[in-house]
């Protein structure tokens, strides 16, 4: 249909193809077939000519309409990545926390008696056990463009690549958080079981309306307790890998998508 048209297009407005038309005529009324023969050919080519030409411009709109789409793409990634690296570094913020209160918790741990006050612990609890750390990032535009197979638009092979790989690297960093969330888990379980889990959060509990325990017995025997020990120590090392390790790779990542994104910008 397309060829029909430009065809028809070609034979009703072109001056040159109106001019053929005219010889052609003389040519047969004056029997001059060899000449004819040349006009003939001469108005396939020129038809052939504007047929190549028509699809040479609607090639290069649609090539035109796909890079807007890729320009839209690339801009609505860096913000969704960009603002995924500050979420990223928040939680590596709070996994910090997390650990640098286990670590002084561990500190005191042992068959002695503990230094340390029952105040204190049941803050350095608190501190170290009360936040969850999973990265949970925004990828709502990634997903589109993967599940609509719109993927092959981006010129960047690399860039490809590095956007349908993301969710491999994220998944391998997930794994390792559920093993510290099984852990933190864990070690609130055995406060809540051994110890005063009331008297360890404290005046946190008032937020919530909870006055504090009328029970005497508090966390101290925890220090004392070796599986106590081995629970923190496991949480405390799982949470120095994650900042050490896994979400840096996360970090490094982000960053290389961010930097082929923007060579990929057109300002």
């Amino acid at each position: 249909m397309f060829l029909h048209y430009c065809y028809q297009l070609q034979l009703s407005q072109d001056p040159m193809i109106n001019l053929l038309r005219r010889i052609r005529r003389n040519m047969i009324t004056e029997k001059k077939s060899d000449l004819y023969l040349v006009y003939a050919i001469g108005e396939v080519v020129l038809v052939v000519l504007g047929i190549l030409i028509a699809l040479q411009i609607d090639n290069w709109n649609e090539n035109k309409q796909i890079r807007n789409t890729e320009q839209q793409y690339l801009f609505t990634l860096k913000e969704e990545f960009s603002f995924n690296k500050g979420e990223l570094e928040s939680i590596m913020k709070r996994n910090k926390l997390n650990f640098d209160h286990a670590l002084i918790i561990l500190e005191n741990t042992g068959p002695g008696n503990p230094e340390i006050t029952e105040e204190k612990l049941g803050r350095l609890l608190s501190n170290s056990l009360s936040n969850e750390t999973q990265f949970d990032p925004n990828q709502g535009v990634l997903d589109e463009i993967i599940s609509s197979g719109k993927l092959g638009i981006f010129n960047s092979k690399e860039l490809k690549f590095a956007l349908s790989s993301w969710s491999g690297l994220l998944y391998r960093v997930r794994l390792q958080e559920q093993e510290l969330l099984v852990l933190r888990s864990r070690t609130i379980e055995m406060v809540r079981n051994q110890g005063n889990l009331r008297k360890g959060l404290g005046a946190a509990l008032e937020h919530f309306g909870i006055k504090q325990t009328k029970f005497e017995q508090g966390n101290l025997h925890l220090l004392k307790s070796v599986a106590f020990e081995g629970h923190m120590t496991g949480f405390a090392l799982m949470s120095f890998n994650h900042n050490n390790s896994y979400y840096p790779m996360l970090v490094e990542e982000i960053n290389h998508i961010l930097l082929l994104i923007d060579e990929e910008i057109e300002l």
